[in-house]
């Protein structure tokens, strides 16, 4: 359904702030999500030692994060935009910061999975409001906006490679709890800066209505989609359980489309995807966020479980990875920004894909710069971007009135396609795993099994670099 456009926001920030103030609010916001991604999947063997986690637990630990996360990223969008950047922003720090504490202080698997539920509802608010905040501080320039994405994009890219390192740290010297401590005063910072740096919303006539009926819709097809696809390998593609979950995935966002067609106030107005580009840079957004997320679950596994790496030098030995991401989106910023390089993120997609088929001949006896340095950096400098073109994709041209709504939809394909990844990559290694004969030990076999999955990971990256050719011509 098309609506009328609207005016231009009132103003986020205090009087005689500088813009690059939001953008620093942001990207720290958006850095402390992303950290708390991957600091968890360094500790994942500790916390199972601890709590006694089941393999599907533990893969759980991971996707109801990445679910709740992709859930609920257009509802969050749009709670920004209707009602305001600060008061969403401040809700979803408190929950962030409080289920971060919670999980820390879980004593059983429930209320860990409870809380990492919790903390991806509250990193959806963080990230889609980062982002748009970006947007909006620099809809005036388009060069100044490819500039302050790259730094956001690239920043995740920090925020990655500290985790990992950070994560192996506190998990061999504090214990794996400290993973969850550690977003606690980072988020009571970020509250106050909030507080300090934005307006209040403007007063409005009129109370704003949210659409539950969308958000209600696209949370149950997310769910029900990843839940399938987890089953798959346990149960078997053609078993009534997983037939079913994929039933219903499908059944709920056939029913999302014709809610949003007819809503007043939809989640999602459609003719968004009119915009050049968007509808390919979301796509390529959903498979990047399955890729990234299954790449960094697949060698973090691989090392601690299949080669012996601790948690400390599992996160060292990922932190070369997390430098060439986010090195590799700095050095191509202008270019991007300029409407220049249109095949970089095929040369990227290929670039990652080498990387990943290389990690998938890792012997049982690991050489580092040769078995996992140079297959790691790799694959982050071919990732690093593909990401980069895809950002840009998909926040070029979007009128600063739908930066919420433009940022809600590649996020919410990021963060989905991060639960898909992660299911589909555990659901190859499980059954290569399964498929071992009983003479091969548990080691043999794990590494089997992530041979495979690699494998399946470097033909994902190809599709990446295919579907990057639809992207539109940036002049």
């Amino acid at each position: 359904m098309r609506t009328a456009a609207l005016s231009p926001p009132a103003p986020l920030l205090r009087a005689n702030l500088p813009p690059w103030l939001v953008v620093a609010i942001a990207c720290l916001a958006s850095f402390m999500v992303v950290m708390d991604g991957s600091i968890v999947n360094v500790a994942l063997p500790a916390m199972q030692r601890e709590l006694q986690l089941s393999a599907q637990a533990q893969q759980w630990v991971i996707d109801a994060y990445l679910l709740s996360f992709g859930g609920c990223m257009l509802l969050a969008a749009r709670a920004g935009d209707l009602y305001g950047r600060r008061p969403v922003l401040q809700a979803g720090l408190a929950l962030f910061t409080f289920a971060s504490l919670a999980g820390g202080l879980a004593g059983d698997a429930g209320l860990l999975l409870a809380a990492r539920a919790a903390q991806g509802l509250g990193a959806a608010v963080l990230a889609t409001s980062s982002m748009t905040l970006v947007m909006a501080a620099t809809h005036h320039d388009r060069q100044a906006r490819a500039s302050a994405l790259s730094w956001w994009a690239a920043l995740n890219s920090a925020g990655f490679a500290l985790g990992v390192v950070i994560g192996g740290l506190l998990t061999d010297g504090a214990g794996w709890r400290w993973v969850m401590f550690v977003n606690v005063p980072i988020g009571l910072l970020l509250i106050v800066g909030i507080a300090c740096s934005l307006r209040p919303p403007p007063t409005q006539a009129t109370r704003p209505v949210l659409d539950l009926p969308g958000a209600l819709l696209s949370t149950l097809g997310s769910a029900a989609l990843v839940y399938g696809i987890t089953q798959s390998a346990a149960q078997g593609w053609g078993s009534p359980l997983v037939l079913g979950a994929l039933g219903l995935s499908l059944a709920a966002f056939l029913l999302l489309l014709s809610v949003e067609r007819r809503s007043q106030q939809p989640l999602v107005r459609l003719s968004i995807f009119e915009l050049p580009g968007l509808a390919a840079g979301n796509l390529l957004m959903l498979c990047l966020g399955g890729l990234l997320a299954a790449s960094i679950f697949l060698i973090s596994n691989t090392l601690q479980q299949a080669a012996g790496y601790s948690a400390r030098a599992t996160g060292l030995a990922m932190l070369p990875m997390g430098v060439a991401l986010a090195a590799v989106r700095l050095v191509f910023t202008r270019s991007i920004g300029a409407g220049a390089s249109r095949r970089l993120p095929l040369w990227g997609a290929l670039v990652a894909a080498a990387g990943l088929a290389w990690l998938a001949r890792m012997p049982p006896q690991l050489v580092f710069w040769l078995d996992v340095l140079g297959p790691t950096l790799a694959a982050g400098a071919g990732l690093g971007m593909v990401i980069l073109a895809a950002t840009h994709a998909v926040s070029a041209g979007v009128p600063v009135h739908d930066a919420g709504m433009a940022s809600g939809l590649a996020n919410t394909a990021r963060q989905l396609g991060g639960a898909l990844g992660v299911a589909g990559i555990a659901t190859v290694l499980h059954t290569v795993v399964r498929a071992q004969p009983a003479s091969a030990g548990p080691q043999a076999a794990l590494l089997a099994g992530s041979q495979a999955a690699f494998l399946a990971a470097s033909g994902l990256a190809l599709l990446c670099g295919l579907i990057s050719l639809r992207l539109a011509p940036r002049g």
